[in-house]
């Protein structure tokens, strides 16, 4: 088919939305309802929620820092005086309380300080001299360790503040060293400890803070070290887990003694409740009998932090049934003795992490983790009341096509709107004996509910993609690796082909048309893809060759050195240039229809230009990542879309007179033979979107119309597929016709757009008639 070629010079500057200036004030500025928020799901993973230690309250921390919660009226308090985060030598929680040890400045120990978050109580304790700090401490006294000459090592429990006792032997019937000597466990009442002993074995032995005795406690039958022990240290029972088994022995007396399976090997912790034992493991937290029975399953899915004892007997273990059903749980004896499961705390979810955005004609692609990868589509309103839909429309997940959805936090492989309902991201793939050297355009289609399909580009010589640098429609710019080279790419993924065409940067495409420097004065040239003619010249009056280039329509930005000098946008139908009030760093400016986004320290600063001038309309103070995939513009729609800090996408609108609405593109073929031809494939492509469209058809020899297609709303887009048939399914007579296409703004700004052209239809069926009269 031959394609008509009726978008001239005249025509093109029309096309990119001819329109004069509005004014704007210095102090207009959208309004909170002109703000549109798509909240973020749950993360799948449950979020962790740290707890250290049991008492009245519970002992947590957050951003490297301490804070309690009180189990009884949920009030919160902090400042424990001890760091999370490394500055400290050691610390350790127990109850209400947190205990560190302090740097000395020198190889001496520490001071200990000590806070209870329950009274408010602070003290700081000094080491006697030969003294060094151990990691176990009770409401009156601290372990504390003494080496003689001779290596032998002596424990020592050091009494607080509230303790007339300040320093106590305590009795060993062992004589150990320091190799491998260990606190494994500790409560309020004494501490579990093990230690090499003379016979090329390890010791385990209960310490007893009110007596000040070492006991040893038999480790289960078979087992010589602790190094594949779990242990766990009750208030009536000590358990001792190895490959699946638990030797449970009485803290009352040793000589009594349990055995459990646990049927697993995959233990992670264990803590006897009452005169049952709590096990973590893989299928979440099951409970046994000391004595022997039946397992049960307490919770399906545990957190990764250990279970934790509490002062008051009971087990206190992060879990749940999912990210939104998830808490810190208190595991206590029933009335019948089985344990019983409350929560203390709710620990709500984690948002699921948003990657990347990407936004054109209302339509956003949203790349989320949660932890899998996936793009999810949205829908704005572009016409009556703001909404967007709070649930995706479409979805491409990572796992089942991790190329075609792209990894969307990698500027290689983030996806990027065409403005036609369509996303596009890239790979590599191979040709021919070539691996991986022809390009892959990886296709979303959110009008398609987000199906995808691959068109591949491949060249005469090994071509490897880097990153999409500009689309519009059908028109893709890439930046590619040939033979170890960097050039640009223009290709058409309709036709699915690299076309002719010599690129230089910086370049950017809207519509159909190319535009790229020419010369070193500020003279942009605009090529029509579709002829390879240069249709067009814009003096930007910058002087300067630009170096960053970005085209909306009638807008242009541009800016003169890699380190953003003259910054300045440029309105093609008044000829006037704007000075921008800031200097940019490179890909830190994003042009939308009349007004420019800035990422600076700050954040975002959106500029109004409408009037003429620079109008700073909104700063978003946000954290923003490099290369901006948190932010983006709707080039064809004049939203802004942004991530804040809690996952939520906002949408933000932009004061003032939008461009008037135009064909950016079109591929309408000039003849059509309705005989072996099922439709006439013509297509526009738009400026914005468009509340309703009508195409109509002339005899040029009668002089009759007829409306032969017509349609709502279209984003980016008319494709009406005639099939020669008037509105009564009649085939029309075979000649020459005039089209009319008409569509009418979605946004109620500027006229209705009217475009016109020829096609000759050369053959219909056998039943045709005069179209009617209109």
């Amino acid at each position: 088919m031959r394609r008509s070629r009726v978008l001239g010079a005249l025509a093109l500057a029309l096309a990119m939305g001819v329109g004069g200036l509005t004014a704007v004030s210095a102090t207009a500025g959208p309004t909170a309802a002109d703000d549109l928020t798509i909240a973020p799901p749950p993360h799948k993973d449950p979020a962790r929620q740290a707890v250290s230690g049991a008492g009245t309250g519970l002992v947590m921390y957050r951003d490297g820092s301490w804070f309690w919660r009180s189990l009884k009226d949920g009030r919160e308090a902090s400042g424990a005086g001890c760091s999370v985060s490394g500055s400290d030598l050691w610390w350790a929680a127990s109850g209400d309380s947190v205990v560190c040890e302090k740097f000395s400045g020198g190889a001496a120990p520490g001071p200990m300080h000590l806070h209870d978050f329950a009274s408010g109580k602070s003290e700081t304790l000094t080491p006697p001299v030969g003294r060094a700090w151990a990691k176990a401490f009770s409401p009156t006294q601290v372990l504390a360790t003494e080496v003689d000459q001779a290596g032998w090592l002596t424990l020592h429990l050091i009494g607080r503040e509230n303790e007339p006792r300040k320093d106590v032997v305590v009795t060993s019937p062992d004589r150990f060293g320091t190799s491998r000597f260990r606190v494994q466990a500790f409560d309020a009442k004494g501490a579990l400890v093990s230690y090499l002993n003379g016979k090329g074995g390890e010791t385990v032995a209960l310490l007893d803070f009110a007596t000040a005795t070492l006991r040893p406690v038999p480790m289960p039958d078979g087992v010589t070290d602790t190094a594949h022990v779990t242990f766990g240290l009750g208030s009536q029972w000590i358990a001792m887990e190895n490959s699946g088994k638990a030797t449970l022995r009485s803290r009352a007396d040793g000589k009594v003694s349990h055995t459990v399976d646990l049927a697993t090997s995959s233990v992670e912790s264990v803590q006897p409740v009452g005169d049952w034992l709590l096990a973590q493991v893989p299928q979440g937290l099951t409970a046994v009998p000391v004595a022997g029975g039946a397992t049960r399953t307490l919770l399906p899915r545990t957190g990764s932090d250990p279970i934790l004892p509490g002062t008051d007997g009971a087990a206190y273990l992060a879990g749940g049934t999912d990210s939104s059903h998830w808490g810190i749980q208190r595991i206590e004896p029933g009335t019948d003795g089985a344990p019983v499961i409350k929560e203390a705390l709710r620990v709500p979810p984690n948002p699921a992490d948003r990657v990347g955005l990407a936004f054109a004609q209302g339509q956003l692609a949203v790349g989320q983790t949660d932890p899998a990868r996936s793009v999810q589509g949205y829908t704005a309103s572009v016409s009556g009341p703001a909404t967007v839909s709070q649930t995706p429309s479409w979805k491409c997940d990572v796992m089942v096509n991790e190329e075609v959805c792209g990894v969307q936090d990698a500027v290689g492989t983030r996806s990027v709107a065409t403005g036609d309902g369509r996303f596009l991201s890239l790979s590599s793939v191979d040709a021919g004996n070539c691996s991986s050297c022809a390009i892959a355009v990886n296709v979303m289609d959110a009008g398609a509910g987000g199906a995808v399909r691959r068109v591949t580009l491949a060249g005469k010589t090994q071509l490897h993609p880097s990153h999409i640098e500009s689309v519009s429609g059908r028109y893709v710019l890439i930046v590619a690796t040939e033979n170890s080279a960097s050039r640009l790419l223009v290709a058409d993924i309709d036709a699915g082909k690299i076309l002719d065409v010599n690129a230089s940067s910086p370049a950017v495409l809207w519509g159909s048309v190319l535009w790229q420097p020419e010369g070193d004065k500020g003279v942009v040239a605009g090529t029509d893809l579709r002829t390879g003619q240069i249709t067009q010249r814009v003096d930007l009056g910058s002087g300067c060759r630009p170096y960053e280039l970005a085209v909306n329509g009638g807008w242009f930005y541009s800016t003169c050195s890699f380190y953003g000098d003259g910054a300045a946008a440029f309105h093609l139908p008044s000829a006037k240039r704007i000075p921008l009030p800031f200097t940019p760093e490179r890909h830190r400016v994003r042009l939308g229809d009349g007004y420019v986004v800035h990422q600076g320290g700050v954040g975002l600063e959106v500029y109004n230009l409408r009037s003429g001038a620079p109008v700073r309309e909104r700063e978003i103070a946000q954290y923003v990542n490099s290369y901006g995939n948190d932010w983006t513009i709707d080039r064809f729609g004049g939203r802004l879309a942004y991530t804040d800090a809690s996952e939520t996408v906002h949408l933000a609108g932009v004061t003032g007179s939008a461009s008037p609405l135009a064909a950016i593109d079109q591929d309408v073929p000039a003849t059509v033979d309705f005989k072996t031809a099922k439709s006439w494939p013509s297509r526009w492509w738009l400026s914005k979107p468009v509340a309703s469209w009508k195409l109509t058809v002339r005899n040029k020899t009668s002089g009759i119309s007829t409306v032969v297609r017509s349609g709502g709303e279209a984003r980016g887009v008319i494709a009406p597929a005639w099939d020669g048939k008037n509105q009564w399914g009649t085939y029309l007579y075979a000649g020459d016709y005039e089209w009319t296409l008409t569509a009418r703004p979605a946004d109620g700004q500027g006229a209705e757009l009217r475009t016109t052209g020829s096609v000759k239809v050369t053959a219909v069926p056998f039943r045709a008639v005069l179209p009617a009269v209109r």
